[in-house]
């Protein structure tokens, strides 16, 4: 199974043209406080000049949910992804479909992930004592290699043209997401871009 791509913490109007030219399957926002942070009503003009066949994907980090359906509704933001401490009563209030993420750290991790029977999607990240997501750091694979089997997966934290065959043979997983790994100079790299899709659609893990 070659899996569809997601792309993470655009900014730019030139890192949204740059996307247009490849076969991206969503793309995502960070609304939550971090480097790649932008507003609701940059969201909107970005969203403006994404192709159309791409679903937008946006990331929230403790938020409230009321504030999250709120922006949902003024942007037309097709999914919202929790990568904070929200329970699975959280996933159930918001009026867009929900990725919950959830950050590896060893095999007690991995009994979390069932307490999201309300999530539409489990994203699987890299645990960090101090962040929340984007630590550019891979986790052991093994560990979560049958999640796919009972589970809509994405899988996150570290992925690059150079390990990201790999991650896709021992997971297995629905949706590939990068952002620092097609990154130069902190934006979106139209080499980087290429040689990673290159990677993910190769023929060696179908």
């Amino acid at each position: 199974m070659v899996p569809k791509i997601k792309i993470c913490g655009i900014k730019t109007l030139d890192e949204i043209q740059t996307i247009n030219l490849f076969p991206v399957d969503y793309v995502g926002f960070v609304f939550a406080p971090s480097k790649r942070q932008i507003s609701v009503e940059q969201f909107i003009t970005l969203k403006s000049s994404l192709r159309r066949d791409i679903k937008t994907v946006g990331v929230f980090v403790n938020e409230n949910i009321s504030t999250i359906n709120e922006i949902v509704k003024a942007s037309n933001l097709d999914i919202v992804q929790l990568h904070g401490d929200e329970t699975n009563m959280d996933c159930t209030k918001t009026i867009a479909p929900v990725w919950k993420s959830i950050a590896i750290r060893d095999t007690s991790s991995l009994s979390i992930i069932d307490n999201y029977t309300s999530a539409d999607g489990i994203l699987l990240d890299t645990y960090s004592p101090v962040s929340k997501g984007g630590t550019g750091k891979t986790f052991n694979w093994k560990l979560v290699e049958n999640i796919s089997l009972n589970h809509f997966v994405v899988l996150a934290g570290g992925l690059n043209e150079y390990n990201v065959a790999s991650a896709i043979m021992t997971t297995k997983p629905h949706v590939i997401d990068v952002s620092s790994g097609v990154e130069k100079n902190n934006r979106k790299d139209k080499d980087l871009i290429t040689k990673f899709i290159r990677r993910v659609t190769c023929h060696e893990h179908k």
